[in-house]
């Protein structure tokens, strides 16, 4: 594992929500190292006001401050770690967390889905989390229902044939290697196509040979189907085998006019009760980001 520091965004609603992002993402920082930014963002105020009044723009900034840092601290019952540092943003929090992503100053993002609740700033529901994951060219780590273990043990991957498995191959490495998890690989198929059926057990194999070179433990699972939408084969399979953290590519890049994630990547990250760790294909720069013994050839 390379030395340099990372960064981390995480969102933290002022409720147990927040709790249960900052849980997860001191799990993880166990595994990899990284300052967590802990995100919170207020409203704008009125332009001329903003323009005039910049007193009480920071009033607001600070009152905002102090409520975030009181909730922090009440976490670690205590003293605020020195890795983990605090910001408050002014504007919209999504067109906001969209920018961030994009910004290119963040390893990943961690989000919670959360039902909005009168008085709670800060909750995302799943379309504005849809929405954030289109756009986002950084992965986006979505929490459903709770974090991950402590511990990861096993990480699921679902492939298809028709895509390239390259990018959250090397995450699923480098979460894997650091943890010494288990990746499973899962491919659900139509069970009259024979070939599609060749095709994705072969795929399916080359990967598990390339990881265990790695020193990687992988099991490949191939799901047969009739006429059953191979996103609930898949689901179901999440349920009964309960991993700790699934890793989903989207297919697809958002356009203003659109948050197009790919219809099987949305299916799983809304259906999964698990961490979802969606990986962006237009972050190109990612074999310099992970260290050099995850890479895969």
């Amino acid at each position: 594992m390379n030395n340099s520091i990372h960064d981390v965004l995480v969102l933290t609603p002022l409720s147990d929500e927040g709790k249960i992002v900052f849980k997860q993402a001191m799990y993880l920082q166990k595994i990899l190292p990284f300052r967590i930014f802990v995100f919170h963002v207020i409203h704008s105020i009125n332009p001329l006001e903003r323009l005039f009044s910049s007193r009480k723009v920071q009033e607001l900034k600070d009152e905002a401050l102090k409520e975030l840092t009181d909730f922090v601290k009440d976490f670690f019952e205590g003293e605020i770690p020195k890795n983990v540092i605090l910001k408050i943003i002014m504007g919209d929090l999504v067109p906001t967390l969209i920018k961030q992503s994009q910004s290119g100053d963040f390893y990943f993002m961690i989000l919670k889905r959360s039902i909005h609740k009168k008085e709670l700033s800060n909750l995302l529901d799943q379309s504005e989390i849809d929405k954030i994951i289109g756009h986002s060219y950084c992965p986006v780590l979505s929490v459903n229902e709770d974090s991950t273990p402590e511990n990861l043990n096993s990480i699921l991957i679902p492939i298809d044939i028709s895509e390239s498995t390259d990018k959250k191959l090397l995450w699923a490495s480098l979460l894997a290697k650091e943890s010494k998890a288990k990746i499973q690989i899962v491919s659900a198929l139509n069970i009259n196509i024979d070939e599609q059926k060749s095709l994705a057990a072969k795929n399916a194999e080359k990967i598990k040979k390339m990881l265990q070179e790695r020193k990687i433990g992988c099991e490949v699972e191939v799901l047969k189907t009739h006429h059953q939408p191979k996103h609930e084969l898949v689901l179901n399979f999440i349920a009964e085998k309960k991993p700790d953290m699934v890793i989903i590519r989207k297919h697809h890049i958002a356009s203003y006019a659109s948050t197009t994630i790919g219809d099987f990547a949305k299916e799983i990250i809304h259906g999964s009760k698990i961490p979802v760790f969606t990986v962006s294909q237009s972050q190109s720069d990612i074999e310099n980001i992970l260290p050099l013994h995850t890479q895969l050839g």
